[in-house]
């Protein structure tokens, strides 16, 4: 099969690799589509390093399950499925509680296990979702819309009816804005580049009034920059939410937090199987996050889909196959 394989930090080839065999418990799915996020753009750039070169990135897929492993049955082929890609073992202290997001022993499509960006993937029949009839630009980006609406949930309906201000639209800012905005709340938003800021804007975000402080800041980059920025709009007494992944340090220290009473949280993906589930249903029922969509490249054009997503205006996604 087809793959687009990251030979080094940088560089992608479109290669032939082995086909996979769907294991017992596993679908077989092809490939039709692949969105693009940031972290796999840390692993394309070298900032987060492949587990070996060379490598298939992508994860945020969906495609049509063709053949099945032993113990799944045969009436799932041909069904049209979105992946979730954090594969859970159920078995850890944290799964056991529910929290798989924090499974010890996760599998993670296209960051330590293969990834997306081939014409076949095989994974659990239970991380492969029917998808709802909706469009491809839609179904792309149902794993990036779960991830914002976990940190919404974990963040609870009492800090979301405020005024909320999102720090950073690119693709998953523009996606938590579309969930803010599902849910009722008011919105701002803050970028540095125009034309995202722009998008927001189409998307109901307001803007940033001079000094102006929120009860809830949600910062979608978590660089030193946005740290710094949404910390100076956070009130006092409010919460500060990081769902970006940089790990550089944080310009903040003791005092200030505590001057400013300030409550500092994380929110990583998304549990199984209640959050995926959910925004399935959302999206079923019209949320439509494929508005944020603004780039489409063939699997050929991988190279440039990677290196120019930095630039796009809202999310851009691979087609892997003609569907």
């Amino acid at each position: 099969m087809k793959a687009a394989v990251l030979v080094e930090p940088g560089r992608i080839e479109i290669r032939e690799v082995a086909d996979p065999e769907p294991g017992p418990g596993e679908v077989l799915i092809s490939v039709e589509g692949v969105g693009i996020c940031g972290s796999d753009h840390s692993v394309f750039s070298g900032k987060w390093a492949a587990p070996e070169y060379p490598w298939i990135m992508g994860h945020e897929a969906f495609g049509v399950i063709e053949a099945v492993g032993e113990g799944v049955s045969d009436a799932r082929i041909g069904e049209r499925v979105v992946i979730e890609p954090n594969v859970a073992c159920f078995e850890c202290e944290q799964c056991r509680m529910g929290r798989t997001s924090a499974c010890t022993g996760r599998q993670s499509v296209g960051m330590n296990r293969p990834g997306a960006l081939a014409e076949r993937l095989a994974i659990s029949e239970r991380f492969a979702w029917k998808a709802p009839d909706v469009g491809e630009d839609d179904l792309v980006c149902v794993e990036p819309t779960t991830v914002a609406m976990a940190g919404l949930r974990r963040l609870g309906d009492r800090a979301l009816d405020r005024r909320v201000l999102v720090v950073g639209v690119g693709a998953l800012g523009l996606m938590v804005v579309m969930a803010l905005k599902e849910h009722g709340s008011d919105v701002a938003a803050l970028d540095i580049n125009a034309e995202r800021l722009a998008m927001a804007q189409e998307l109901g975000a307001g803007p940033v009034f001079e000094d102006e402080r929120f009860d809830t800041v949600i910062d979608t980059v978590g660089s030193p920059g946005s740290v710094t920025e949404g910390f100076e709009h956070l009130a006092v007494g409010g919460t500060l939410m990081f769902l970006g992944l940089d790990n550089r340090p944080m310009p903040l220290d003791a005092q200030s937090v505590v001057r400013r009473q300030a409550k500092i949280t994380g929110s990583l993906t998304y549990d199984h199987p209640g959050d995926f589930e959910h925004a399935l249903e959302l999206i079923g029922e019209g949320l439509n996050p494929g508005r944020v969509v603004t780039d489409r490249h063939p699997l050929g054009e991988a190279q440039r889909a990677f290196e120019s997503v930095g630039s796009a205006r809202g999310k851009t996604w691979i087609r892997v196959r003609e569907g």
